[in-house]
C-alpha cells in the first residue's frame, strides 16, 4: 500500500498547522507494560490460549461495541521529515451511535476541533478563542484519508477494524490502568487497512498492493479485561520513511452519555475532504 510521498504528506501536515491548532495533552494512553502470567483465579498460572483467536477479538469487540466507554486516542503520523501528534478524547455512547470528542494537536497555537455524533449525523466546529460555527455530514458518508484513521475520528470504526484482525496471537497478560489485561496481536490484511478509504487514497492503496504481491504488513494489538471488553487498541504502519501509530484506551464503561445535536439554524453542509484533524 503506497503512502504519500513526503511532499504530498508534508503539505498536509504543515497546511494545517495554519489552519486548526492545539496544546498538547498529556497522560492520555496511562498503561503499564507490566506483565504477569494468566491465573485461573486461585493464583495458579493457566494455560496459555493457543492457535489463531481472531474469534477471542471479535467477541470483544461485539461486548465493547454493546455499551459506552470514555476513549482517549494518540495519533503518530511521520513522512520521514516531520513527525505530528494528534489527541483526541471523548465519550461514546456505541450502543445508542452517539457520541461527543475533541481533537488537538500540539505546538500549534491553542485551537481545537470539537464533534458531536447524534442521530447519523457528525456535527463539527473549529474552536480557539471563540467556537466557530457548526457543520455538519452525514456519519455514514465520512471517508478515511490516512491509512489508520478513523472517519472524523470514530472510535466505532478503531473498534471494527481491530476486530477485522487475521493470524491473532496471544501475547500474555500485562497491567492496564492497574487491573489484568490479556494481550492479542494480529495484522490487518488489505481490506481491513483500506476500510472506508476515499477514493484516491484507495486508488493508492491497490496500486501499491498491486505492485507488492502482497499486503503490506500492519500489525493490531488489542488488550481485553476481565469482563472481555476491548481496554486498548494499536494499530500500527510502516512503510519506510511514512509511519502511522495509533493507540486508543477505552475506560469508564457504561457511563451515561447524553448529545444534542446543534440547532439547525447556521448549519454548514460539509463535505468528507482530507484533513488531518478529522481523518
Amino acid at each position: 500500500m503506497r503512502r504519500p510521498g513526503p511532499s504530498r504528506r508534508s503539505r498536509a501536515l504543515t497546511g494545517t498547522v495554519g489552519l486548526l491548532c492545539a496544546a498538547a495533552l498529556a497522560g492520555l494512553v496511562g498503561c503499564s507494560g507490566e506483565s504477569d502470567p494468566p491465573t485461573d483465579g486461585a493464583g495458579k498460572a493457566s494455560p496459555a490460549p493457543e492457535g489463531d483467536l481472531a474469534g477471542t477479538v471479535v467477541e470483544a469487540v461485539a461486548v465493547t461495541r454493546r455499551t459506552s466507554a470514555r476513549f482517549d486516542q494518540e495519533v503518530t503520523l511521520s513522512d520521514g521529515e516531520q513527525t505530528q501528534l494528534l489527541f483526541i478524547k471523548g465519550d461514546f455512547d456505541m450502543a445508542g451511535d452517539m457520541g461527543r470528542l475533541t481533537v488537538e494537536m500540539p505546538d500549534s497555537g491553542g485551537a481545537r476541533v470539537e464533534e458531536l455524533f447524534v442521530a447519523g449525523k457528525v456535527y463539527l466546529r473549529a474552536v480557539k478563542e471563540t467556537a466557530g460555527p457548526w457543520g455538519y455530514l452525514d456519519r455514514n458518508k465520512s471517508e478515511v484519508h490516512m491509512p489508520l484513521r478513523a472517519p472524523m475520528n470514530d472510535p466505532e470504526h478503531t473498534l471494527f477494524q481491530v476486530g477485522m484482525a487475521k493470524n491473532v496471537y496471544y501475547q500474555g497478560v500485562e497491567k492496564m490502568n492497574g487491573a489484568p489485561a490479556k494481550h492479542y496481536r494480529g495484522m490487518l490484511d488489505h481490506l481491513a487497512v483500506s476500510l472506508r478509504l476515499g477514493e484516491s487514497q484507495r486508488e493508492d492503496a491497490n496500486r501499491e498492493r498491486a505492485s507488492r504481491g502482497e499486503d503490506v504488513p500492519v500489525y493490531a494489538d488489542v488488550w481485553i479485561d476481565e469482563a472481555g471488553r476491548v481496554v486498548q487498541t494499536r494499530t500500527a504502519f510502516d512503510f519506510g520513511d511514512n509511519t502511522t501509530t495509533v493507540t486508543t484506551v477505552f475506560s469508564d464503561f457504561g457511563k451515561p452519555v447524553k448529545v444534542t445535536a446543534p440547532p439547525a439554524a447556521g448549519l454548514a453542509t460539509l463535505s468528507p475532504v482530507p484533513h488531518i484533524l478529522t481523518g
